[in-house]
C-alpha cells in the first residue's frame, strides 16, 4: 500500500473518529490534532508517528480498538494500525542508513551498542551531591589518557554513576568515530574470563578475551565490587589494567564503596587509587526536583500539565534513589493518565501508596521484605518484580534464592509469608531455596561473598 493511500485512510479514519457520540470530542481533539505523519506501510501494518510515549499509551488504550474497526471498513484489504513515537522512527531511519554506512561506521555503532542512548552529558542533571564527579567526567571525557586515569566513581546505588559513565563513552565516541570504547560489568568481566578458559578451544578463546579488553582506547567497568570474593578473576583484571594503563590508554571504574573498603587484592586496590577518585552523594531536595522537571520534558507533551506541588512531594518522598524517584514519577503519570484522574498532590498517595518507603519514627527505613527484595535486585541488576516471576534462569533463581535466605534468617519470617511475596510460591518451594543457599554458604566463597556483602548493606550484619 502507498503511503498516500494510508494517509487517506488515516484521514477518514479520524473523521468516523469524530462522528462517534461515545468519545470525548475535547480529548480526541487535543491528542490528535498534530499527528499527520505515517511512518511506512510493512505487513499489513499502517505506522504512525506520535510525538510522545504517553500519547502512544493513550491512543493505544482508548482509540485503537475503534481505529482498527474503521480501517477494516476503509481499506480494501485487511490491515492495522500500529503507532510509534517520533523517536522510535528516528531511530528506525537511522539504522536504515547504517546498513549502507562504510566499514569503521560499522565498528562505532558496534562500540555504542552497550552504551544507552540516553545516558549523555546533556541528560545529566547537575547538583551540589555530584557536581566534582560530572566535572571530573567531563575532564577525561575532553581529554583521555589524562593525569586522571583512572577515573574512580563511587556511591550508592541509583545516583548516576552508570550514567556518567557511559557519558564519558558516548562523548568520546562524537569526538573520535574510530574510537574503541568497551563497556563491561564487573559482573560480565567474571563471565568473559570464566567462558574463555573453561571450553574446549583453551588458548584460542583466553587470547579472544585479551585482545576484546586490550584493543580498547576507553575501558569503562560498572560495579567492580562485583570482583570480591574471585581471585583469578581479579588477577586477570589487574593484566588487563596495568596494559591499558602502560599504553595510555584512558580506565573509568565505578563501585558503591570507596576502593580501600573493597575485599580485593591490595595491589588492584593501589591501582584504583592513582587517578582521580570522585563520589556521588544522595541528592539534595532541589536536585531531585530538577530531576523530576528533566524526565517530565520525556513523559508529556507540555510538562506544565503537573503542578510543582506535584513534583515537591513525590522527591519528598523519594529521597535517596534516582531510579526509584524517576520510577515514581512515571508510575505516577501512567497512573493518573490510565484512570483519567487529575495530576494533584492527593493522588500521589493513591498512585504510589504500596511503594512509598516506609520509614520509622525517627525516619530510618525499615528493613522489610520489599527492601530486602530490592537491595538484592539492584546487586544482581535484575527488576525487582522478576524475583517473583516463574523464571528458572540460573541467575534469578540464585538471586531469588538468596533474598528467601536472608528474609527467613534475619527477619525470621514464616515460611508462607516469604512464599506470598514471591508470587505465592509454596512452602516447600521456599523451605528447598532456603536450605539451598544454607548449604552453599558452607562450601562456596563466592555465595559468602555475596551474603556478606548484602547483609552489610542492609543492616544486617
Amino acid at each position: 500500500m502507498k503511503i498516500e493511500d494510508c494517509k487517506r485512510y488515516f484521514e477518514d479514519t479520524l473523521i468516523e473518529l469524530e462522528k462517534d457520540s461515545s468519545i470525548n470530542q475535547k480529548d480526541l481533539n487535543n491528542i490528535f490534532k498534530n499527528i499527520n505523519e505515517i511512518h511506512k506501510f510493512e505487513n499489513d501494518y499502517i505506522y504512525v508517528v506520535v510525538p510522545d510515549a504517553l500519547t502512544k499509551f493513550k491512543i493505544e488504550r482508548f482509540y485503537s480498538d475503534k481505529m482498527n474497526s474503521i480501517l477494516e471498513e476503509l481499506a480494501p484489504t485487511k490491515c492495522h494500525y500500529k503507532f510509534i513515537t517520533q523517536d522510535e522512527a528516528v531511530k528506525e531511519k537511522e539504522s536504515e542508513i547504517n546498513k549502507i554506512t562504510a566499514p569503521e561506521q560499522v565498528n562505532i555503532n558496534k562500540s555504542r551498542r552497550r552504551l544507552r542512548a540516553e545516558f549523555t552529558f546533556d541528560n545529566f542533571v547537575i547538583g551540589e551531591s555530584n557536581r566534582f564527579a560530572f566535572l571530573s567526567a567531563m575532564k577525561v571525557a575532553e581529554s583521555p589518557h589524562s593525569i586522571l586515569n583512572p577515573l574512580y566513581i563511587f556511591g550508592d546505588v541509583g545516583l548516576g554513576k552508570t550514567h556518567l559513565m557511559m557519558a564519558i563513552g558516548h562523548y568520546v565516541l562524537d569526538n573520535n568515530i574510530n574510537a574503541n570504547v568497551v563497556y563491561t560489568s564487573a559482573q560480565q568481566f567474571v563471565e568473559d574470563y570464566f567462558l574463555s578458559t573453561s571450553t574446549k578451544k583453551g588458548r584460542e578463546n583466553i587470547e579472544e578475551f585479551y585482545n576484546h579488553y586490550r584493543s580498547a582506547d576507553l575501558l569503562l567497568v560498572d560495579d567492580i565490587q562485583f570482583l570480591e570474593g574471585k581471585t583469578s578473576t581479579q588477577a586477570e583484571f589487574f593484566k588487563v589494567f596495568d596494559y591499558l594503563h602502560e599504553n595510555n590508554k584512558q580506565i573509568v571504574i565505578t563501585s558503591d564503596r570507596v576502593a580501600n573498603d573493597l575485599k580485593l587484592m591490595a595491589r588492584l586496590k593501589s591501582r584504583f587509587n592513582w587517578g582521580m577518585i570522585a563520589d556521588i552523594k544522595a541528592p539534595d531536595k532541589e536536585l531531585r526536583v530538577n530531576i523530576l522537571k528533566r524526565k517530565l520534558a520525556f513523559l508529556l507533551n507540555n510538562p506544565k500539565d503537573i503542578p510543582i506541588e506535584v513534583l515537591d512531594r513525590i522527591a519528598s518522598l523519594f529521597e535517596t534513589n534516582i531510579r526509584d524517584l524517576e520510577g515514581a514519577l512515571r508510575r505516577y503519570v501512567t497512573y493518573c493518565v490510565s484512570l483519567d484522574l487529575p495530576f494533584t498532590v492527593e493522588n500521589v498517595e493513591v498512585a504510589l501508596g504500596s511503594i512509598i518507603p516506609k520509614t520509622t519514627e525517627e525516619g530510618e527505613r525499615i528493613t522489610s521484605i520489599n527492601n530486602i527484595k530490592n537491595v538484592v535486585a539492584s546487586y544482581f541488576q535484575l527488576p525487582i518484580d522478576i524475583l517473583s516471576s516463574r523464571s528458572r534462569k540460573t541467575q534469578i533463581v540464585y538471586a531469588r534464592n538468596i533474598a528467601i535466605y536472608i528474609i527467613r534468617d534475619k527477619l525470621k519470617t514464616p515460611l508462607k509469608k516469604i512464599g506470598e511475596a514471591f508470587g505465592n510460591r509454596d512452602h516447600a518451594t521456599i523451605a528447598h531455596g532456603y536450605e539451598k543457599i544454607q548449604n552453599l554458604l558452607k562450601t562456596d566463597q563466592h555465595v559468602k561473598s555475596d551474603v556478606e556483602y548484602l547483609l552489610k548493606k542492609l543492616d544486617l550484619e
